[in-house]
């Protein structure tokens, strides 16, 4: 008799930044257990100290639960590490049955610029005032990404040759098509497409047609998956609490905390978040919100 196995994906956890209680985690713990998963990835944006933070909350799981898991980097996982520290975890490949399983980290290229971009600007940019100023890679981002694209062409290549393999699952943390772009009028948000992903990921993709879903997050919006070339493109990051579905549902039903602003997610949330009604509604609904941010794939073992 086949055993079945059933692989959930999450990015964009911020397990440090969204100060998650014991409890809360115990409440995610015990989804994962009445979802029945068996194995759990993490596909970037899991803390900002990788070793000291992520890696015991991996242990932690494994600990209380016989999951398996895995996980890539994102931008938020690489600061402090060296290019080395952040190979050891990149281009990882789990099979089941006649399924690849592979995972990657991902990174940018500015190739989502809708106009002519002038590097200097996104570079001095990024080194002003950008997160991943904090991060610091071996080579220049587009060829970093060349590098990437090239590994992963390698092993995609390897996969699809092996007959055994029928379908490829993908997972990266970082955007891989220009239809999940911020898509705005306004230079000040429209530049940070320059550090979302890159459109070469989808155009690698479409070489290989046993890849047949690809998971992402990094942007931090919750999307209908959507099939482009015949790739099923899922992004359901959990993000940071402003950006919770629940926050909307809250509103709904607690109208008084509404702001003229309602528009600014973050002075919006600023507005409700000590709230005793925000923290009753939090503790009944964060379940939910967990759940609506995992991609579930049932597969042979």
């Amino acid at each position: 008799m086949t055993k079945k196995r059933r692989l959930a994906i999450i990015s964009d956890f911020h397990l440090d930044s969204n100060h998650f209680s014991i409890e809360e985690i115990e409440l995610f713990i015990s989804l994962l257990n009445d979802l029945q998963i068996t194995d759990l990835h993490f596909a970037g944006d899991i803390s900002n100290d990788l070793h000291n933070i992520s890696e015991p909350f991996f242990h932690q799981l494994e600990s209380l639960t016989d999951l398996s898991v895995t996980f890539s980097l994102g931008n938020h996982d690489m600061v402090e590490l060296s290019e080395e520290e952040i190979s050891v975890s990149n281009f990882k490949v789990k099979t089941f049955a006649s399924t690849a399983f592979v995972s990657f980290h991902g990174w940018y290229d500015y190739s989502f610029m809708k106009e002519k971009a002038d590097f200097q600007k996104i570079i001095a940019f990024k080194n002003s005032f950008y997160f991943d100023r904090k991060i610091h890679r071996q080579f220049d981002d587009i060829k970093t990404t060349a590098i990437e694209l090239e590994k992963l062409e390698t092993l995609l290549t390897e996969l699809s040759a092996k007959p055994e393999i029928e379908r490829i699952i993908v997972s990266t943390h970082f955007v891989p098509h220009q239809q999940f772009i911020i898509n705005t009028r306004y230079e000040k948000f429209a530049r940070f497409n320059a550090y979302l992903g890159s459109q070469h990921f989808h155009e690698l993709f479409c070489h290989f047609p046993k890849v047949t879903d690809v998971i992402f997050g990094h942007l931090h919006q919750r999307r209908t998956p959507l099939k482009i070339d015949n790739i099923l493109y899922h992004a359901r990051p959990l993000g940071y609490p402003y950006e919770w579905q629940m926050v909307n549902e809250f509103l709904a039903k607690y109208p008084q905390y509404q702001i003229a602003e309602n528009w600014h997610l973050r002075k919006r949330y600023n507005a409700l978040r000590k709230s005793s009604d925000w923290q009753a509604f939090r503790r009944e609904n964060l379940m939910k919100e967990f759940q609506s941010s995992l991609t579930i794939f049932d597969l042979d073992d």
